[in-house]
């Protein structure tokens, strides 16, 4: 066990804390997991106006209540360590996936620990671990990408509705020969009805077909372009959002080194003051001794006998 000394949350509230040290257990992990994944939820919320604690500080403060007795540097490296266990994992099952039937890749959770240390995997991730590692991703990634998205983009399982077709039909009045034009729109029932008994309108029909069809096909088209268009432009805010979080993980671990390096050379100033004072104190004792003796000596040699 190591004693918290200093402040290194910033609260008086984990100043005497009892961090556990050595290997991280099955439930430790899973705690830890969890908390990330709260972690995450609670950041997302952060437009409700209440003040932010430091992200591995809540993190700490959640394994603590659920029995996950480490420190917020602890759960940082653990989590780090997690990410790129769980990323090399990931890569290798994709890379199983989509493996042709000539190259036949074994999965991760079917090969022994050597055969994955050759591979220069992590030998020892276990299933429930990485499955609960899965739906943070996942979750994370959803949670990234719909605000990145206008509302009415998120749903693009719905077909945008077609604008009416308003038709010029020219026809004739064949009692007194004189022709006339009428505007038509698809979207009238009445109208339809008409035109769809009217010859000319049937001869349009037969005349317009490979129109209508090229018209369809190039909304399909542009729809599909406009599509691949928003989710690539998702994925690239997702991963500078993704990289933005990484680079301020990294600050803040840097931060807590460096405030671990100054109350190291704190409590190094404070042992040489105290050995400092301690080497002052026995050389007074010991020139203190010193007079007492000669002094002592020197009543001796004026006694007289």
């Amino acid at each position: 066990m190591d004693r918290l000394v200093g402040d290194q949350g910033g609260s008086s509230s984990n100043m005497f804390r009892d961090y556990r040290k050595g290997n991280w257990t099955v439930k430790e992990t899973m705690i830890l997991i969890e908390a990330k994944k709260m972690d995450d939820e609670r950041r997302m919320r952060r437009q409700e106006g209440k003040p932010t604690e430091l992200r591995w500080k809540w993190v700490e403060d959640y394994c603590w209540r659920n029995g996950c007795l480490r420190s917020q540097n602890q759960c940082n490296d653990k989590w780090d360590n997690l990410m790129r266990d769980f990323k090399k994992v990931r890569e290798y099952e994709r890379r199983v996936v989509e493996a042709s039937g000539e190259e036949i890749i074994r999965s991760y959770w079917k090969i022994e620990k050597n055969e994955r240390k050759e591979k220069n995997l992590p030998t020892n991730m276990l299933p429930e671990i990485y499955e609960a590692l899965v739906e943070v991703m996942d979750k994370k990634n959803q949670r990234m990408l719909l605000p990145s998205l206008p509302p009415t983009l998120q749903q693009q399982s719905t077909p945008l509705p077609l604008p009416p077709i308003t038709t010029t039909v020219t026809q004739t009045d064949y009692t007194t020969n004189v022709p006339f034009t009428t505007m038509c729109d698809s979207s009238d029932p009445d109208h339809s009805s008409e035109r769809s008994d009217s010859p000319a309108k049937k001869r349009r029909m037969r005349g317009g077909e490979g129109t209508s069809g090229t018209s369809k096909c190039n909304i399909n088209n542009s729809s599909q372009e406009v599509g691949s268009a928003i989710s690539k432009s998702a994925a690239i805010i997702a991963e500078a959002i993704q990289s933005c979080e990484e680079r301020g993980d990294r600050r803040h671990k840097e931060l807590l080194s460096l405030h671990q390096r100054r109350l190291q050379i704190e409590e190094s100033k404070v042992e040489i003051n105290k050995k400092g004072i301690n080497g002052l104190v026995d050389s007074i004792n010991k020139l203190a001794n010193s007079i007492l003796a000669l002094a002592g000596n020197k009543n001796q040699s004026t006694d007289p006998k």
